[in-house]
């Protein structure tokens, strides 16, 4: 099952804690999007078994003060 993993933060964290998951070999795709008012957000894109696996790979990366959000991507 594919996810998308928003994160919302003070700073740019997603290209930081990208190498975790890639190491994993979840991770599909990472980036930053465009910063606006509430901060910068980014996002990864990863593939997992669940969503319980999603959100304990999301639980091991030290995001401190960040907003996170994880959506199930339909694929078709």
């Amino acid at each position: 099952m594919r996810f998308m993993v928003f994160v919302r933060s003070p700073k740019p964290l997603a290209a930081l804690y990208r190498d975790a998951l890639l190491r994993a070999g979840v991770l599909l795709d990472a980036g930053d999007l465009v910063p606006h008012a509430c901060g910068v957000s980014g996002y990864w894109l990863i593939d997992v078994r669940d969503q319980e696996e999603a959100v304990e790979r999301v639980r091991r990366i030290p995001l401190p003060a960040c907003v996170v959000e994880i959506r199930e991507v339909a694929v078709v």
